[in-house]
């Protein structure tokens, strides 16, 4: 997220070209990333970065565009080239070039865009916590989180954090695991809360188990299969499953190998609860949800779960988080209110 009351504008002063990375000679590119700056650059110690250079490149990566960084940030664009010269110099390298599509990374803006962003997100994180360490009761939190969660859960939630901490500000997403992990890489977000299985998470992302979270399958109210009593015997339907272009999801890859199944050959794949609700109601489809989904909304779909004799697994709903990053007092608040809505059953 772009800070832009952080820029100030510099005052006037020299500009330094800086060389195209095309005009960079070869041991030069190749020495660079063997220097002590922290993302493999190299920074002048008595020219620290600022929080200014680095909202007006992460607005110009975002936009790929000198202009509509300018306009973002509500300068004008001669100020965010010159911020862009001054980095770049203090930096060793060229970060973006011109072409004919615009604005371009170079390999070194590429590799340092995203060590960017969780600067940027470091620095908001601090004055967050000492404002909330400051004030008590202000903060802010950026949460992405899942349809089922939305579903059930958000608004018992977001009523007790109201009533402990009324000042904070809470920004809210609705999305798949995949697109939340993206956000957490790319310090879009906080805090991720959906149901999974913990394992399943790379190593660069840390969770807290809020509460268990059982699975059962669905299919229409009158569903020719609806008489079986194990998974197995479904293999040939069609199913709604979770997945995208790249595929069915490791996780529900794992759901079909614990009951000794491959996954099934006909399936529809999608990170939309709502699509997968609508074949399974309309399309005679089978899907998998979370039993707290199943309990809210089966019966207006007039969709009916699948009695089996299988043991199905049971999840967790977990708040996920980037690994090393320090959760702020608003977003610990944040967890312990979903307990806390969770107790009170």
């Amino acid at each position: 997220m772009l800070m832009c009351h952080l820029l100030n504008v510099p005052s006037q002063g020299r500009e330094t070209d800086v060389r195209k990375s095309a005009h960079l000679p070869a041991n030069r590119k190749d020495k660079i990333f063997d220097r002590t700056f922290p993302f493999g650059l190299h920074s002048r110690q008595e020219d620290p970065m600022k929080p200014t250079q680095l909202n007006a490149f992460v607005a110009v990566s975002a936009h790929s565009s000198i202009r509509g960084a300018a306009r973002v940030l509500g300068v004008t664009p001669p100020a965010i080239t010159k911020i862009i010269r001054e980095l770049e110099s203090e930096l060793g390298v060229p970060l973006i070039e011109r072409s004919v599509k615009g604005v371009e990374l170079t390999e070194y803006g590429a590799a340092f865009a995203p060590r960017a962003r969780l600067l940027l997100d470091d620095m908001r994180r601090a004055r967050n916590e000492l404002a909330e360490l400051r004030d008590g009761l202000r903060g802010q939190v950026r949460v992405a989180v899942s349809t089922t969660f939305a579903q059930t859960l958000l608004v018992p939630t977001f009523r007790e954090l109201r009533s402990r901490r009324p000042g904070v500000a809470l920004h809210l997403s609705e999305t798949g695991l995949p697109s939340m992990l993206a956000h957490l890489r790319e310090a879009q977000i906080d805090l991720a809360i959906t149901h999974l299985d913990p394992a399943v998470l790379d190593a660069e992302f840390d969770s807290i188990p809020l509460f268990p979270v059982p699975l059962v399958i669905a299919m229409a109210n009158r569903h020719p299969l609806r008489r079986c009593r194990h998974v197995h015997q479904l293999m040939e339907a069609e199913w709604a499953l979770p997945g995208d272009a790249d595929g069915v999801w490791p996780a529900t890859k794992s759901l079909f190998a614990s009951l000794g199944l491959p996954v099934p050959q006909r399936i529809m794949q999608g990170d939309s609860i709502t699509a997968g609700l609508m074949m399974v109601a309309q399309m005679n489809c089978i899907g998998i949800f979370a039993e707290p989904l199943a309990d809210k909304i089966f019966r207006q779909y007039e969709i009916r779960r699948f009695q089996t004799e299988d043991r199905l697994p049971v999840l967790q709903m977990c708040a996920i988080y980037r690994r090393g990053s320090r959760l702020t007092p608003a977003a610990l608040q944040l967890i312990d209110c979903i307990r806390h809505t969770i107790s009170a059953g």
